[in-house]
């Protein structure tokens, strides 16, 4: 595709380029079934399968879930689910790559576009989440695929059409679509001051901006009107909680992934910042540098926009990526394009040797043991929703998460346990491993919610903790409280509850609220562990961390 409209000229033969791009999606291709599974892709399954089960309440920020409400139905584990969608997602990040190219060749030689392109897909972070299953790589193929129609077509009426529907599709996929103003902008500038007939293109141009906007309230309202009662307000408040708090962190609030961004892909970082210099070059019209500040400006939201992720460049670097095409121009003139590509293509095979594939495994024994403890869905607590085929009980705790729960945007936990029975805790982060293992309890945490977890669960298997209690016989008796109603073994020394004598091996029912604990056995500990006789793997668990960083 990208190669085959080269020219002899234009320095570097067919077969070279189309071998660098064929091992650089190759190297990718094999991360996509080996590159650990990263908190926000088992996220986003949960709420696929959320959405199956009709528990979804969500309408912006999620067609990623809708779109793929098939994944629920295939006979595999949620990591190979989450394969299949990584290959979907693929494919959006090959269509942004085609854009790049096609729209880069606007202002420079097919040659150095192509580079362009090829300089996206092995940069660090892009070469890592260009391919996960998240809303950006869908996002931010709908929105190049729409620039490059506005840039490239005749502005007919089925182009003008089919990039509305793009647009439409990009804000119901995510909100972020305000930092591609810019780009919009700039090439719709070029073409207007490039036209033969300025006021017929400004026209079709203001058209395409009210149709954009029209697709984009039909797809959100028709959201809206699938959700469950409780989820009908749940766009206002996706707007409302991401104005409060998406912006307020001042300026470089992720610097530390600008940083790595940049050592992870030092080229592209040098190509970037040499763009803006190349600007100046004579072949440019002055509409062409509009248009090209326009389509690099989206990138400077990393200077300010607290979610600025790794994952977030694979979404907010393919205009810029157009615009550096002008740069790559003018380095090919000094250095070869064969020694450019295979530095790029070597960049990318850096950054998949720096991979850590074993965290894959733990993930992955994790997830058996828990549906071999709990063969029936149960609701749980953890970091990301994890386990995708039973209800999460709790918001998603991520930076942002934890701001808008200590807020009061999100429930508290003892508030959901009052809700609902959750005897499933998994231990699969930081601040939840702090409270459980800590000396103290998470600071990060409402006071109630920390102890109640700390109080309320009991270490099962590795990381899988399960409502229960343990009493030190030295203590006495004592009162205690149940947020889980259900049946529980006791294990260790006998007890009384609430009167009532227990052996161990015994079970009991208890029911919510409190209870009266007096120890019958002087000197050794009784347990009160869920179900009866809950079954553990029988193979350990294998230690190592649930999830790394990025």
């Amino acid at each position: 595709m990208i190669v085959a409209a080269f020219t002899r000229e234009e320095g570097v033969r067919r077969w070279w380029l189309i071998a660098i791009f064929a091992l650089a999606i190759l190297l990718q291709l094999e991360l996509v079934f080996n590159r650990p599974v990263n908190w926000d892709e088992f996220f986003h399954l949960s709420e696929a399968h959320a959405f199956h089960q009709g528990r979804l309440t969500e309408a912006l920020q999620v067609f990623y879930a809708r779109a793929f409400f098939w994944l629920p139905l295939l006979p595999l584990d949620a990591i190979d689910q989450i394969r299949v969608a990584r290959l979907f997602m693929l494919g959006f990040e090959l269509f942004t790559l085609y854009a790049i190219y096609a729209m880069a060749s606007r202002f420079s030689g097919r040659l150095a576009a192509a580079l362009a392109a090829l300089a996206y897909v092995t940069g660090g972070y892009v070469f890592q989440h260009g391919f996960s299953y998240r809303a950006d790589p869908m996002a931010a193929a709908f929105l190049m695929g729409a620039l490059w129609i506005l840039l490239a077509s005749r502005l007919d009426r089925t182009a003008i059409l089919v990039a509305a529907v793009l647009a439409g599709l990009a804000a119901l996929t995510t909100i972020k679509v305000v930092f591609y103003a810019p780009a919009f902008a700039g090439v719709a500038w070029l073409r207007w001051r490039e036209a033969e007939q300025p006021r017929g293109v400004a026209m079709r141009l203001v058209g395409f901006g009210i149709a954009a906007v029209i697709f984009a309230l039909l797809f959100i309202g028709a959201t809206v009107l699938s959700l469950p009662d409780v989820g009908h307000g749940s766009a206002a408040r996706t707007v409302s909680t991401s104005g409060m708090m998406m912006f307020d962190e001042g300026l470089f609030p992720r610097w530390q992934y600008g940083l790595g961004a940049m050592l992870s892909a030092p080229l592209l970082a040098i190509l970037l910042v040499a763009t803006p210099f190349a600007l100046g070059s004579p072949n440019l019209s002055r509409p062409q540098r509009v248009a090209l500040v326009g389509l690099l400006l989206p990138l400077a939201s990393f200077l300010f926009y607290r979610n600025a992720f790794p994952y977030y460049y694979a979404y907010i670097l393919p205009p810029a990526m157009v615009a550096a095409a002008v740069a790559i121009e003018a380095v090919i003139g000094r250095l070869s394009a064969k020694t450019l590509s295979v530095a790029l293509l070597a960049n990318a095979l850096l950054v998949s040797l720096s991979t850590p594939r074993e965290t894959l495994s733990t993930q992955r024994q994790l997830l058996a043991a828990v549906h071999e403890i709990f063969p029936e869905p149960v609701a749980y607590f953890d970091y990301p929703g994890m386990i995708v085929g039973f209800p999460k009980a709790n918001f998603f705790m991520t930076s942002w998460g934890m701001r808008k729960y200590r807020a009061g945007f999100e429930e508290a936990l003892v508030d959901a346990m009052d809700r609902e029975v959750v005897p499933l805790l998994i231990v699969n982060h930081d601040t939840l491993e702090a409270n459980q293992l800590g000396l103290a309890p998470a600071g990060a945490m409402l006071a109630r919610d920390a102890e109640a977890l700390r109080k309320g669960f009991i270490q099962h298997w590795g990381p899988i903790w399960v409502s229960g209690r343990r009493f030190a016989s030295n203590n006495g008796p004592e009162s205690f409280e149940i947020h889980a109603p259900g049946r529980y073994t006791v294990e260790g020394a006998s007890g009384r509850i609430d009167g009532v004598l227990h052996l161990a091996g015994q079970s009991v029912v208890l029911a919510r609220g409190p209870h009266r604990f007096e120890p019958a056995t002087p000197g050794d500990e009784t347990i009160l562990r869920w179900g009866d006789h809950l079954k553990r793997p029988a193979k350990p668990f294998v230690g190592g961390p649930v999830f790394r960083d990025f």
